[in-house]
C-alpha cells in the first residue's frame, strides 16, 4: 500500500485502488489512493519497485496502461477510470508516445486549443519583440539622417558641440544597455538591437563632429566610429557576433576608402571602383580567412605534441566559430562591394566605364549567390539586384530612351527574374562549372575596368618614354 505522504493506509480504508505495477522484470502489487494525482504517486511507486536512479541525472517517469498512452500526471487514478485489479506500466519517456485520449469531447477541444494558442502566443511575443527592435533601429537611422541634414543644412544649429556630446552620450548609454540586456536578462534580440542603435549613434556623432562641408573626412571619422563601436558592442554584450561583425567589416572598408580619398584627393567614383574591386577580392578569400581566424588552419606542432589530436568538442566549437566568421565576412564585404558599385554609378554617370562597373559588380554578386546557403545566399542576391537595379535606373535616366523601349526592357528584366526564381530547371554540373568560370572572368574584367575609371590608361598614354 502506498499513500502520498505519511504512514501506509490500512487495506480496508476507502478510496484505494489495488493495482499491479510492472517495471521491466519487477512487479509490485500496490494499493494506491485513487484521489491523489499520478505525479504525486510516482516517487513512491519508484521506491516500492526498487528502481535504480542514475547518479546526478534528472529522470522522468510515467505510468500507463499497457498499449495506451501515458496517464496525465496532473489527474488522479479515479479520473482515468483505473479500478481494482488494473495493470499499470512504469516507464521512462523515450520515443514520443501517442497523444492522451480524452473521454470528453469538450476536454479534447479545450486541450487542443490551449496548445495551439500557446504556440501562437510564443510566436506573437517574438514577433512583437522583433517589431519593436526593428522600429527602434529604424527610428534611430531616420533621426540620425535628419540630424545630419539639419547640421549641414542652410540653417545649422549653433550648439554643434552640444549636439555631438548628446549623441555620443546616447551611444554610450545604448552600449551599456546592450551589455545589460544580454548579460543580465539573456535577451539576444534586445542586445543586438541596442548594439546596432549604439553603432548608428556613434556613426552620426562621428559625422557631425567634423566641421566644414561634408567630405571624405566626415565619412572617415563616421566609419571609424562605427567600426570601433560595433566591435566593442560584440565583445562586451556577447551577442550579434555575425551581424555586428559584418557591420565592423563594412565600416572598416569604408574607412579605408575614405582615408585613401583624403590622402590622394581622388574623385569619388575612382575611390568607389577601387574599393569595390578590393571588396570582391577579399570576398573570394573569405573562406580561407575565416578558417585562419577560427584557428582551424594547419600548424606545425612540436615533436612532443605532434601526436596530440584535438577533441571533438574543440573541433565543433571552432567549426561553428569559423562559420560565423565566414557569414560576417561575406555579409560585410558583399555590402561594401554593392555600396561601392552604387556610388561609382551615381558619382560617375554618364561615363560608360562606371555603368559597366555597376553592372559587372551586380552580375558577380548574383553569380556568387549560388555558392552561399540560407541568409548568405539571400544577402548576395539582394545586394547584386540592388547594384544592377541602380545601374539600370541611372542608365535610363541619363540616356534618352523611347517609352516603348523602356517598357520592353523593364518587362524583359522582370520576366528573366521570375524565370530564374520559379521556372528555371536545376543546373547541371557543366552549367555550374561554366557559371563559376564566368564569375571569375567577370571579376577579372573589373580590374582593368577600375583602371579605366581611374584614368590609368590615359596617364600611361601621356607619358613621354623617349
Amino acid at each position: 500500500m502506498i499513500r502520498a505522504k505519511g504512514s501506509p493506509l490500512a487495506a480496508s480504508e476507502t478510496a484505494l485502488c489495488r493495482v499491479c505495477v510492472h517495471w521491466g522484470a519487477a512487479v509490485a502489487d500496490l494499493a494506491l489512493p485513487a484521489g491523489v494525482p499520478v505525479a504525486v504517486l510516482i516517487p513512491s511507486i519508484v521506491d516500492a519497485l526498487g528502481v535504480h536512479l542514475p547518479d546526478g541525472d534528472a529522470v522522468r517517469y510515467q505510468l500507463s496502461v499497457p498499449g495506451a498512452s501515458p496517464l496525465d500526471p496532473s489527474t488522479t487514478l479515479a479520473q482515468h477510470r483505473i479500478g481494482d485489479g488494473a495493470v499499470l506500466m512504469l516507464s521512462r519517456p523515450g520515443a514520443p508516445l501517442p497523444a492522451p485520449r480524452y473521454f470528453d469531447v469538450a476536454q479534447a477541444v479545450s486541450a487542443t486549443l490551449a496548445a495551439a494558442t500557446g504556440s501562437r502566443d510564443d510566436g506573437s511575443r517574438r514577433a512583437a519583440r522583433l517589431t519593436g527592435a526593428a522600429a527602434a533601429v529604424l527610428l534611430t537611422v531616420v533621426g540620425g539622417l535628419v540630424l545630419v541634414g539639419t547640421t549641414f543644412g542652410p540653417n545649422p544649429p549653433r550648439e554643434g558641440d552640444t549636439t555631438v556630446a548628446v549623441v555620443a552620450s546616447a551611444a554610450f548609454v545604448a552600449l551599456g544597455l546592450a551589455v545589460l540586456a544580454h548579460r543580465a536578462y539573456r535577451d539576444p534580440i534586445a542586445g543586438l538591437a541596442l548594439g546596432v542603435i549604439a553603432t548608428v549613434l556613434a556613426t552620426v556623432a562621428g559625422f557631425v563632429a567634423v566641421p566644414g562641408a561634408p567630405s571624405v573626412c566626415h565619412v572617415l571619422l563616421a566609419a571609424a566610429a562605427a567600426a570601433v563601436t560595433s566591435v566593442v558592442a560584440t565583445r562586451l554584450s556577447g551577442c550579434g557576433d555575425v551581424g555586428l561583425t559584418a557591420v565592423a567589416w563594412f565600416a572598416t572598408i569604408v574607412a579605408a576608402a575614405a582615408l585613401a580619398g583624403a590622402i590622394t584627393a581622388a574623385p569619388l567614383h575612382v575611390i568607389a571602383s577601387v574599393s569595390g574591386v578590393m571588396s570582391l577580392g577579399l570576398l573570394a578569400a573569405a573562406p580561407r580567412v575565416s578558417i585562419t581566424l577560427a584557428g582551424l588552419s594547419p600548424r606545425l606542432a612540436a615533436p612532443d605534441v605532434a601526436d596530440h589530436e584535438p577533441s571533438d568538442s574543440w573541433l565543433s566549437a571552432q567549426a561553428i566559430r569559423a562559420d560565423r566568421w565566414l557569414a560576417s565576412l561575406r555579409a560585410g564585404l558583399s555590402s561594401s562591394a554593392g555600396a561601392a558599385a552604387a556610388v561609382a554609378v551615381l558619382a560617375g554617370a554618364p561615363r560608360l566605364s562606371c555603368m559597366a562597373f555597376g553592372a559587372l559588380t551586380g552580375a558577380v554578386l548574383l553569380m556568387r549567390s549560388r555558392s552561399g546557403t540560407g541568409t548568405t545566399r539571400l544577402t548576395f542576391a539582394v545586394i547584386g539586384i540592388v547594384s544592377a537595379a541602380t545601374t539600370f535606373g541611372v542608365v535610363t535616366l541619363r540616356i534618352p530612351m523611347h517609352g516603348a523601349l523602356l517598357a520592353a526592357a523593364t518587362v524583359t528584366l522582370v520576366a528573366a527574374a521570375m524565370y530564374v526564381g520559379f521556372a528555371a530547371p536545376a543546373s547541371s554540373p557543366v552549367v555550374l562549372r561554366s557559371l563559376e568560370l564566368l564569375e571569375w572572368l567577370a571579376w577579372a574584367a573589373l580590374v582593368p575596368l577600375a583602371c579605366w575609371i581611374g584614368g590609368l590608361y590615359g596617364a600611361v598614354r601621356g607619358l613621354n618614354l623617349t
